[in-house]
């Protein structure tokens, strides 16, 4: 038999070639193999940091090398070089690699590598006496106003900063234990009648179904009395969150009726109800928004009412009035010794306060709704001391 018959008789008995299968290609070879890397470099890395904190003494780079096959190279040379960029990642990842030498310590035959644990591990957080009998005083006072909510949590923060505590603080830290009797912290309130007392507990409650919605990021639907009519309202609201602002709580959030974000006094909250299923949050809290600037903001820029577009004139006598924020569209123009404002009016019931503490320093010139809104506060107070 020649050697071409032999040939394309042993040809029948070949495996098939591999034609059918899409050759692999550079490129997805390089990228199979360069995440392979990535993830077994991580994993060395990894384990090197925790072969350095489990041990009690220096562990020298003949160790090493020993536990990781990627420095058991044919060249040594390669194998030092490659735990120097390992070294080099972890130093600048923050782990605190040293190289402790035999002149350092009297005890190593040779140098080895430890990481510094003062510098790795965070301090533990370590109160003063003084500091928890301060924050004992604060939560003695949270604790015992009327229609309070959180005595449980208040008692478990108070246990846990007293914790292991080097040294007992001047005020005591079990001071709401059951079977101690009445607390040596006295905090003292007004007298107030058993209405006022169940209205500071409806308020508490409201209030922790607020911050809890608050923290959750869940829809709250609750009823409203609004200040300048008086009229109530069911809303819902997305809490962004709460504020404390001249000796009162706002409830700041997303308002869907008005489809705007609005603010809430809590205590003209009749009844809040927080949405289902805490753990799926209902919305996100816009990016970069300030709570807290939002509620400091003018009462001249709130929007309580339909808006009007307003002119005042402000007469020398309110001079100061004309430096308060009238909103970003307002505009500001000098006429003699007076200035005139042109701006957006949505608070009317905050103005006519204005206007009318102004003793006529200030002048509605335009504003129909406004004018009339005077005109009826003028005309009550008339009636109200006519002779």
């Amino acid at each position: 038999m020649t050697k071409a018959r032999a040939k394309k008789a042993a040809a029948p008995g070949k495996k098939p070639a591999a034609r059918a299968t899409k050759p692999r290609s550079k490129s997805d070879g390089a990228a199979s193999d360069d995440a392979h890397g990535r993830g077994d470099r991580s994993k060395r890395l990894l384990d090197l940091v925790m072969l350095l904190l489990r041990a009690r003494t220096p562990v020298t780079y003949r160790e090493i090398r020993e536990q990781f096959p990627g420095y058991q190279t044919h060249n040594a040379e390669a194998g030092l070089r490659a735990f120097e960029r390992d070294k080099a990642d972890l130093l600048e990842l923050g782990v605190p690699i040293r190289y402790i030498t035999p002149e350092e310590d009297d005890s190593l035959e040779d140098g080895g590598y430890v990481i510094d644990l003062k510098r790795f591990r965070l301090p533990e957080v370590r109160l003063t006496a003084d500091e928890v009998s301060a924050l004992v005083l604060a939560a003695s006072v949270a604790r015992a106003i009327p229609g309070g909510t959180y005595p449980k949590i208040v008692d478990l923060a108070l246990r846990k900063l007293a914790f292991d505590l080097p040294e007992k603080p001047d005020t005591p830290t079990e001071l709401f234990d059951a079977g101690r009797g009445p607390s040596p912290v006295l905090v003292h309130f007004p007298d107030v009648s058993q209405q006022q007392a169940s209205q500071a507990k409806h308020l508490g409650e409201v209030f922790a179904t607020l911050e809890a919605a608050t923290r959750f990021r869940k829809r709250v639907t609750m009823t409203y009395q609004a200040a300048g009519n008086g009229m109530t309202s069911r809303r819902e609201v997305d809490p962004y969150g709460l504020v404390y602002r001249e000796s009162a709580w706002y409830l700041v959030g997303w308002c869907h009726l008005r489809r705007e974000v609005r603010s809430f006094r809590v205590d003209r909250i009749a009844e809040a109800a927080m949405a289902p299923k805490p753990k799926s949050p209902d919305f996100e809290r816009p990016a970069g928004f300030d709570v807290r600037a939002f509620v400091n903001r003018s009462p001249w820029t709130f929007t309580t009412e339909p808006v009007e577009e307003v002119v005042l004139r402000l007469e020398p006598e309110a001079a100061d009035t004309a430096n308060e924020d009238f909103g970003p569209d307002a505009e500001m123009t000098p006429r003699g010794n007076a200035h005139v404002v042109r701006f957006r009016c949505g608070n009317p019931e905050f103005a006519v306060s204005r206007v009318l503490a102004a003793k006529g320093a200030i002048v509605v010139e335009q504003g129909d709704r406004l004018k009339a809104r005077l005109a009826a506060e003028l005309d009550a107070i008339a009636a109200r001391y006519a002779p």
